[in-house]
């Protein structure tokens, strides 16, 4: 980035380039998830708290190391950041990984990933209700493209049956709403401390927090080296570095670019589960996926046009 701040064109490849990694490792981290819970004894609970426990360990470190303790622990000098933390820890962080893993435990990482991505028109209805005020054109057109390609996906074209499990369908939803309290709780907390620190204590948090209801220590998978690189993979590229890798495209790039980018966790999650892990989808499933993820684009285009008026 220039002294001007302005956003070079090498800046430009460097920030999508890191992007780019960043989602297609998220969107990998399902399909590995899936395969834990289909060929090992791996629960979902333990898995989350494992992840999430080691993944903030190692974020707090590298943020003390490179930002010292003083600024590492000033989330915790307020009382009200505090809390807000806690809760954006259990109901976030926490929230957003057990649903997702739950749905991909009853389905697959395609389907949970394509059904967290339903998760704006939750955020289009809440900011509507709260503002009082019908959404624009745009938000509109979002939330009817979306619910289409939710219900395409959902029942394939069979209007008398789900290509789902019930189960799988709410924990989806619920995955949708974790991931709008995601998205809308901590905006205050990242606007005064930071991404990292406040990421990597929700982590730990969080993780903590699930460890209470299923310790790590119990239940310990049997050990391979296929289970160790597997779980090398979850906490270390596909969670603490894919988490700094979108930090630092965030910068590099045009919100409405972000947008479009993070189509790529959802696109790559589809694809592996379709090449590698068996899962079909017909043409009207298939639609109903590349109608959802082109919300994104619908939202990210409208940003730009309006910046460009």
């Amino acid at each position: 980035m220039s002294d001007k701040g302005v956003i070079s064109s090498s800046d430009k490849k460097r920030g999508i380039a890191i992007s780019l990694v960043s989602q297609t490792l998220w969107g990998m981290a399902g399909n590995v998830a899936q395969y834990l819970f289909v060929a090992t004894a791996i629960t979902v609970e333990w898995l989350v708290s494992f992840r999430l426990i080691l993944a903030g360990i190692i974020l707090l470190v590298f943020w003390g190391v490179t930002h010292g303790f003083k600024d590492l622990m000033a989330i915790w000098e307020s009382k009200q950041s505090a809390f807000m933390l806690i809760l954006f820890s259990v109901f976030g962080m926490l929230g957003i990984q057990l649903t997702y893993f739950m749905t991909i435990n009853y389905s697959n990482a395609a389907t949970a990933t394509v059904l967290q991505f339903t998760s704006p028109v939750l955020i289009i209805g809440y900011l509507a209700l709260r503002n009082r005020k019908l959404p624009n054109r745009v938000d509109a057109i979002t939330v009817v493209v979306a619910v289409i390609g939710t219900f395409l996906l959902i029942t394939e074209g069979h209007l008398n049956a789900l290509s789902i499990s019930m189960t799988a369908l709410i924990w989806g939803f619920l995955t949708a709403v974790t991931d709008s309290i995601y998205i809308l709780l901590p905006k205050k907390l990242l606007i005064k401390y930071g991404a990292v620190p406040v990421v990597a204590w929700s982590f730990l948090i969080g993780g903590l927090v699930m460890n209470v209801v299923h310790p790590i220590w119990v239940g310990l998978p049997a050990f391979t080296w296929t289970i160790f690189w597997a779980l090398v993979f979850m906490v270390i590229p596909a969670t603490t570095f894919a988490y700094l890798m979108e930090l630092q495209s965030v910068p590099l790039l045009k919100p409405e670019m972000v947008a479009i980018l993070q189509s790529v966790e959802p696109i790559t999650s589809t694809l592996i589960a379709v090449i590698f892990m068996g899962v079909t989808f017909n043409w009207v499933g298939s639609l109903g996926i590349i109608l959802v993820i082109a919300t994104v684009f619908i939202q990210a285009l409208a940003s730009r046009t309006n910046k460009m008026k």
